[in-house]
């Protein structure tokens, strides 16, 4: 049998209704998973870990470069891996993991639930089961297992609070489709993986996020921020008549902050040329940010600044595809 690794971090899935944390302990919650879905004993011999319990709101950087190097660590004994997390910031661990372990070469799938295991009506028991499955095969892909689709890691996002097909992958067909059986995409797994050799060791978020509306009042960045993410109007638009924002955008190019823009709207993605005001926004030195989902546009520039890069390693890092993150025409045909 396939050995795979669980490795439990919080959220919903593990939730009990007594709240006894001694649960929790690794092999007191691998008997709390055999009791509750005996068949994930037929799929694999399984292991559990407990590296943090952590409401997912609240996981920091530092918690995901600890599953980071917990795999890769255990990358030679167990043919695949499974990580039970929250799903508040399940897409932006999975954008981040998706980057950190591009090259492992082995299977990591992310899945949680939007209600606990120990609910009749929860959707953790098939979430697990198809989470351990995709596991035990040989695909090395990092990606979100949830409701009916697994979706690859840098490509994902999340999409309801309380639908059990809570994520979905906008511009990128999903890694598997799972129903009666897993259907595979042809192209799952295969992908270039060029992550950039001095990266991955430190993650810089001193990054100013900013979602535009109309009537905003544009304030300079802040002198400790090193970089600024706008998920900007359509295709990447801005009021550009506007004195506030141009200082601003003026302000960023004289420091040399690379401005990175992301698009509202989570189908499609920016084109900075298709437009006069995304022109503008170009001319003043701001970078596409393309098909990235906002989660991946801010792991991607947080280990750009972690790896010491600034404005020309911005700029080359979303020209180019680290991981299977979805560029500007996709990576492969949509589903």
């Amino acid at each position: 049998m396939r050995k795979i690794l669980i490795l439990h971090t919080g959220g919903t899935l593990g939730m009990a209704p007594s709240g006894d944390p001694a649960s929790l302990a690794p092999g007191k919650f691998l008997d709390h998973l055999l009791v509750r879905v005996p068949e994930l004993g037929q799929l694999a011999e399984l292991s559990v870990e407990v590296p943090f319990n952590q409401d997912s709101a609240c996981v920091e950087p530092e918690h995901i470069q600890t599953l980071a190097r917990r795999v890769r660590d255990a990358g030679q004994a167990y043919d695949g891996f499974v990580i039970i997390s929250g799903t508040d910031t399940m897409a932006f661990m999975a954008a981040m993991l998706g980057f950190l372990l591009a090259d492992v070469g082995k299977p990591v799938v992310l899945t949680g639930s939007q209600r606990p295991l120990a609910f009749v009506r929860s959707d953790a028991r098939s979430n697990l089961v198809n989470a351990v499955d995709l596991a035990c095969r040989d695909i090395p892909e990092i990606g979100i297992c949830f409701g009916t689709h697994w979706l690859r890691g840098v490509a994902a996002d999340k999409l309801s609070v309380s639908q059990f097909e809570a994520f979905q992958s906008p511009n990128l067909a999903p890694l598997a489709e799972i129903g009666a059986e897993i259907r595979l995409h042809p192209e799952a797994g295969r992908f270039d993986r060029r992550l950039p050799a001095s990266l991955g060791r430190v993650l810089d978020l001193a990054i100013q996020t900013v979602t535009p509306h109309p009537g905003m009042a544009w304030t300079l960045v802040p002198e400790d921020a090193k970089a600024v993410l706008i998920q900007a109007f359509g295709a990447g638009n801005l009021p550009m008549g506007r004195p506030d924002l141009q200082a601003f955008l003026a302000d960023c190019q004289q420091r040399r902050l690379p401005v990175v823009v992301t698009s509202q709207c989570p189908h499609g993605g920016v084109d900075l040329s298709a437009y006069e005001m995304g022109r503008k926004i170009e001319a003043m030195g701001a970078i596409s940010g393309g098909l990235h989902t906002r989660w991946t546009a801010l792991a991607k520039l947080g280990l750009v600044l972690g790896a010491g890069g600034g404005m020309d390693e911005a700029r080359a890092a979303f020209g180019t595809q680290w991981a299977g993150e979805p560029m500007r025409d996709g990576t492969w045909p949509q589903a």
